[in-house]
């Protein structure tokens, strides 16, 4: 069993991630600025599961998940990045961080991807947190169908990293999830497609009134 911190797992994703986790036996541990908050958003999911509710989900602050995890999720919003990274770079050093964050904004409900010097959200992550292993994955599962933990997940995987060891680890990871196939998807640079493809998965879902994943053939 692994410790799975989320930072900003108080947001839809962050849960739905947290619970699906929990759920395959995971110890969890809800980040936010206020533990207060983290805890309130922690118990609202083990009641949520009830009677499964010998689940391990505790809420703390961002910094304490840092000090605490054995690997850390990234469930913030792009643009909180700059500002929550770089004072956890000491605390995350040598750690796996997976990175989720899309840069992504909304002009009139429509999905924009943003402009990222570093070529994607999760090399950004890794420029901010240059002693920490960045693993980029889970951009493209919808938050919806994460915290719908009944029903399995019909969706794929993408994982990008250079760290080979790191990526077969959230590989393996991403595959106690109900339903999700994991596929090796190259290097850390990589990651800026699949964070566009999400992007394009929005635009689809909005104008389809669904929701939508991704679904390797062939393999």
């Amino acid at each position: 069993m692994s410790t799975i911190g989320f930072m900003g797992g108080t947001g839809s994703e962050g849960q739905g991630l947290a619970l699906r986790f929990a759920i395959a036996g995971e110890h969890i541990l809800i980040g936010s600025r206020t533990e207060d908050r983290a805890i309130k958003v922690a118990n609202k999911l083990r009641e949520s599961i009830s009677p499964l509710d010998h689940l391990k989900i505790d809420g703390h602050t961002n910094t304490s998940v840092a000090n605490i995890a054995d690997i850390v999720f990234l469930t913030i919003p792009y643009i909180a990045q700059k500002e929550i990274l770089p004072d956890l770079s000491t605390k995350l050093k040598g750690k796996i961080v997976v990175s989720t964050v899309v840069p992504v904004e909304f002009k009139q409900k429509v999905a924009i991807a943003k402009s990222v010097p570093d070529g994607s959200a999760s090399q950004e992550a890794q420029r901010l947190l240059p002693h920490s292993i960045l693993i980029g994955a889970f951009q493209t599962i919808s938050a919806k169908d994460l915290l719908d933990y009944k029903s399995g997940i019909d969706s794929d995987v993408v994982v990008c990293g250079d760290d080979i060891h790191a990526k077969s680890f959230v590989m393996n990871l991403a595959e106690k999830v109900d339903g999700v196939r994991a596929f090796n998807g190259g290097g850390l640079s990589n990651s800026r497609h699949v964070e566009n493809l999400t992007i394009l998965l929005l635009s689809i879902n909005s104008n389809h009134k669904i929701r939508t994943g991704i679904k390797l053939t062939g393999i």
